[in-house]
């Protein structure tokens, strides 16, 4: 073999020889590349809840226990009509119920003050006096023509002694009572106050008048 022949062989195996490797690298450079996907099962879930509803607390008051839906919801005032009594001399009373009722969804304790709209009626020792009792029919006598009107409670438990009223409060009860909630047999309570003229007051107090107020608060009986 010619020393030229030999030369060419090896130009032309050279050249195959990058041609082949260049067209590898193509291969490698341009062939997909596989990936393995995986199909993972998912779930998801929400939680809903009932109805998550506030409770109550609601104290009404009447002169009876079928009338004791008065001032539902926050606070007001009830004009007990049938809480009066026109010329009244010294020593003459009257004799009325009142009660006081939980219409919400809680226990609560209360208490009762009493005072009078304003001094009218006011005399040292004398005067307006009034006294309050549990349950007790009033009973009511005399008539105000012959002034003999004598108003008492037979029956009840007395809470608060015959005493002088002002615009100064006085306790109906020395503790905080407690009222279960509505619809329990011990939702509401009877009261009944008898209202008097002291038989010493004295001629200052004539033609005079005053309304009686009695005032009344209630507050959640525990917390958790």
């Amino acid at each position: 073999m010619s020393k030229h022949v030999a030369e060419r062989r090896r130009r032309v195996d050279g050249a195959l020889s990058l041609k082949i490797r260049a067209v590898l690298c193509l291969g490698i450079l341009a062939a997909p590349a596989t990936v393995t996907t995986m199909a993972f099962w998912t779930d998801t879930a929400t939680i809903h809840s009932g109805t998550l509803a506030s409770g109550s607390l609601d104290l009404t008051v009447g002169g009876t226990v079928a009338d004791s839906g008065h001032l539902p919801g926050q606070g007001g005032t009830h004009e007990y009509s049938q809480l009066t009594i026109a010329n009244m001399i010294p020593g003459e009373s009257i004799a009325r119920p009142f009660v006081v009722r939980n219409v919400g969804s809680t226990a609560f304790t209360y208490n009762a003050a009493i005072t009078t709209e304003d001094n009218n009626l006011v005399e040292a020792s004398a005067g307006l006096e009034v006294q309050v009792f549990v349950g007790g029919t009033p009973t009511n006598v005399g008539t105000e023509q012959a002034g003999t009107r004598v108003g008492t409670c037979p029956t009840g438990s007395s809470v608060m002694s015959r005493q002088p009223v002002s615009t100064t409060p006085v306790p109906v009860h020395a503790a905080r009572q407690t009222l279960a909630k509505a619809g329990a047999t011990d939702d509401h309570r009877v009261y009944c106050a008898v209202i008097a003229l002291s038989a010493t007051s004295s001629n200052a107090l004539q033609n005079k008048g005053t309304s009686l107020v009695i005032a009344l608060d209630a507050a959640q009986a525990a917390t958790p």
